[in-house]
């Protein structure tokens, strides 16, 4: 999950500063990695967790990404592959998965790998106690209800059948279970994650980069080093990962410009656009895959939203061409569950779309006519709606909140930051609207769906159905499509998906967004990936020894200073 960004700076370069030409590479014509240096990162985010089994964020998940290796993950093409498994295998009738461990990998605290290791990391992932929001992804593991009631201490789907081998056995064919495998929820945690989860925990896994005791300050700072122990030899290619956190995005700007800053995807359209225009920078311009969907979220267990005719209105009601005139770089408007970059989206499919005359009739239905000649009538009370500071919803929810006013619904702002913000939404009972958008976990509709609409998504804390929207017949589709194993019959159970939560409203689509990753030319290897935000496992750094400052405290110029 993603919230939309917005660089609070747009305006800057277009007024008549040109962007400087970016800082090159020392050895352009050579493709020959070097290891060392510190890749830094700027963010206007902050993280609150990077325990892998209960972190649900954008900005952690990067993180995340390079600290814990899993069983399986994602190639550069989006493909299942094996990582700490050097192979596995699937019975012939599709229900005990077997994966062979890499012999010799070892953990951040250099302890090795072990198949017990992978069993006692899925339960304390999937226990009870543990305030996961993706457990009901993994719920056709056998044992995993009896688990999850806490009627059994261990789940007994998980078998250990050696030191390096362990089999994952399944109540009934799953067609998404490799794909939510390869997810962080049920990545193997070093011992001192203990088989229960703890929000104390310093971070321990298997992946390329470690989290070294002291090196995250809250809210300033987070820094990875490189593990040396890590299973794939040669890898990675940098000594560090560092990000700052909490950061204005004029000085995010700056600090990209003078070099403090290695890469970003916060540039808001018109330092886009000055970009793409600009032939020293336009070669690295990186698109992102189109696989986020943004949209106004009702909550539907609070009024007025519990009625569906005034979620109806608020989806008839919103005009996305403002949204998109907003951003029209990166922005473009939606209508439905699915974006463009995951499979089963329809482009000819219109699930929502602007249509005044309708949105007052919704509101006639719901019992709260509004006449627009006179401006009276409507929702008799205000509605709090919650966005982030320095986040799109900053200017979108203005656009927002002038449209519903045109059919009689009033907002009422609540700016926080953004971890005040991802506690209230996803708190059962706590925020009646908002908007924190959804960035696809992996490339399939199942992942929307199960995330979004599910019933059983919903929890009190840390729900991903922040709608807590109900309906049976799409919890049947999306359990349906759970066991389908043709491509074709498993997508039209998420084409009547889709139709039905279009028209039962609880998200109002507005956009999808296309993130763009800017690097300086000296970052070399790096791509965005199709299902990950932040992959730097062949990344590596070739600055010049001279020119822009390359400490990581000031820049050159003195504007800004890390």
């Amino acid at each position: 999950m993603r919230a939309a960004t917005l660089m609070l700076a747009a305006g800057l370069v277009a007024c008549g500063n040109p962007f400087p030409a970016p800082i090159g590479s020392a050895h352009p014509d050579d493709a020959i990695p070097r290891r060392g240096g510190t890749l830094h990162r700027g963010t206007f985010a902050d993280v609150r967790s990077l325990d892998p089994a209960v972190a649900s964020d954008d900005l952690a998940a990067e993180v995340i990404e390079n600290i814990f290796a899993g069983l399986v993950d994602y190639d550069a093409s989006a493909h299942i592959v094996p990582d700490l498994a050097e192979r596995f295998d699937v019975s012939p009738d599709g229900l005990v998965y077997r994966f062979y461990l890499r012999q010799g990998t070892r953990f951040h605290d250099g302890s090795e790998l072990t198949a017990a290791d992978v069993k006692r990391s899925i339960e304390r992932a999937l226990h009870p106690s543990t305030p996961n929001p993706s457990s009901s992804l993994y719920d056709t593991i056998d044992g995993y209800a009896a688990f999850a009631a806490g009627k059994a201490d261990h789940l007994t789907g998980i078998a250990v059948e050696g030191r390096y081998v362990v089999a994952i056995r399944l109540r009934e064919t799953d067609a998404r279970f490799l794909s939510v495998l390869a997810l962080h929820s049920l990545r193997p945690v070093c011992a001192s994650g203990g088989d229960r989860y703890s929000d104390a925990w310093e971070p321990c896994g298997a992946g390329p980069f470690k989290l070294v005791h002291g090196a995250w300050d809250r809210g300033l700072r987070l820094r990875l080093d490189r593990h040396d122990g890590y299973f794939r030899p040669g890898l990675p290619y940098l000594d560090a990962i560092e990000w700052t956190l909490s950061m204005n995005r004029a000085g995010e700007l700056y600090a990209f410009q003078d070099g403090n800053l290695d890469l970003t995807h916060d540039f808001g359209d018109t330092d886009l656009q000055t970009l793409r225009a600009d032939a020293r920078w336009s070669p690295f311009l990186s698109p992102e895959p189109d696989r986020t969907i943004d949209g106004e979220v009702m909550n539907t267990e609070i009024p007025p939203f519990d009625n569906v005719e005034v979620r109806r209105a608020v989806a008839a009601a919103i005009n996305r061409e403002h949204y998109r005139a907003y951003k029209p770089e990166s922005l473009s408007p939606a209508t439905q569950v699915i974006p463009p970059g995951v499979p089963g989206y329809d482009p000819h499919f219109v699930g929502q779309s602007y249509d005044y005359d309708a949105a007052l009739l919704h509101m006639r239905n719901a019992g709260f006519p509004y006449d627009p000649r006179t401006k009276t009538g409507g929702y008799p009370g205000v509605i709090p709606y919650y966005l982030v500071r320095q986040g799109a919803t900053e200017y979108t929810a203005q656009i927002l909140a002038q449209d519903l006013a045109k059919v009689g619904l009033r907002l009422e702002l609540h700016l926080v930051n953004w971890p005040t913000f991802l506690s209230l939404v996803y708190t059962r009972g706590t925020v009646a609207m908002s908007a924190p958008g959804w960035n696809t976990d992996y490339p399939d509709p199942s992942n929307l769906f199960e995330s979004l609409f599910s019933s059983r998504a919903i929890a009190g804390e840390q729900s991903t159905n922040s709608a807590f929207y109900r309906n049976a017949r799409v919890d049947e589709l999306i359990e349906s499509a759970r066991h389908e194993l043709d491509p074709a019959r498993r997508m039209a159970l998420f084409g009547e998906a889709n139709r039905i939560v279009c028209d039962d409203a609880p998200w109002a689509f507005t956009d999808t967004r296309r993130f763009v990753d800017v690097t300086q030319p000296y970052v070399r290897g790096f791509a965005p990936h199709p299902v990950w935000t932040f992959d730097t496992a062949s990344t590596w750094l070739d600055r010049p020894t001279s020119g822009a400052s390359s400490s990581g405290r000031c820049s050159s110029s003195g504007r800004w200073c890390l």
